[in-house]
């Protein structure tokens, strides 16, 4: 399996990105397309290889999280790319550093990736908030849900990866990832029938998604107690 590192360009410009210094060139931001390109080129080969891997478990858990990952940087470079061409094209030439929408999620996503939970729920809600309609919007309600889940309250992140499906249906990667948390959520809450059910609905409804092999085993594994 490869191991997938994304281009230099995507860090410089990130790093750039943080301070909220709008420098970029019309041939930065073409790069930074060229490097977006790339990513989704990436992306697809993942989900080729996730298809190819659904008997292999090990491997697949390993493959699912690059993928989540991948697509997370996909996301963030395209709504950076979004903010950059508004922003030059509005306010370059008054010199406004303003603090672009991307960087609050890459501020948060930052603070989650270092176990900052409570730190990276405040910046995940406020870009939520702040930009219902953006590109991230779906990916920050998600990690409002992972916040609550890596803290262990679990009847707040089951309330809010429900509202990932609730806000945006047109992110079928994000529902059946949601719906997964769902029901380990359900499951630590010692609501297995609830639990059951949304591992079948993710089967049902997302056959060739990453988490269809995980939803597939969690049913095994309680059918086989209820035999006991």
């Amino acid at each position: 399996m490869k191991h997938y590192k994304v281009m230099p360009v995507y860090f410089i410009f990130m790093m750039t990105f943080a301070t909220g210094c709008v420098t970029l060139n019309s041939n930065a931001i073409m790069d930074l397309k060229g490097e977006l390109s790339q990513l989704q080129i990436q992306d697809k080969e993942l989900r080729k290889n996730q298809a190819d891997l659904y008997t292999k478990v090990a491997m697949f858990d390993v493959l699912s999280a690059s993928l989540q990952d991948l697509q997370n940087k996909v996301s963030v470079l395209s709504q950076a790319i979004h903010d950059w061409e508004v922003v030059t094209d509005k306010k370059s030439k008054s010199g406004d550093q303003s603090v672009l929408p991307s960087s609050i999620y890459q501020s948060a996503y930052g603070d989650y990736s270092m176990g900052k939970f409570d730190l990276a729920y405040s910046g995940f809600q406020s870009f939520a908030d702040k930009y219902p309609n953006a590109e991230l919007a779906a990916q920050a309600q998600f990690y409002i849900g992972e916040c609550f889940y890596s803290m262990s309250v679990w009847d707040k992140a089951l309330e809010e990866y429900k509202k990932v499906e609730q806000h945006y249906k047109k992110r079928p990667d994000l529902i059946s990832a949601a719906r997964l948390k769902i029901a380990l959520c359900y499951q630590k809450l010692d609501k297995n029938e609830e639990a059951i059910r949304m591992f079948s609905s993710i089967i049902k409804d997302f056959p060739q998604s990453p988490e269809f092999l995980t939803a597939k085993k969690n049913i095994e594994i309680y059918n086989n107690a209820q035999k006991r």
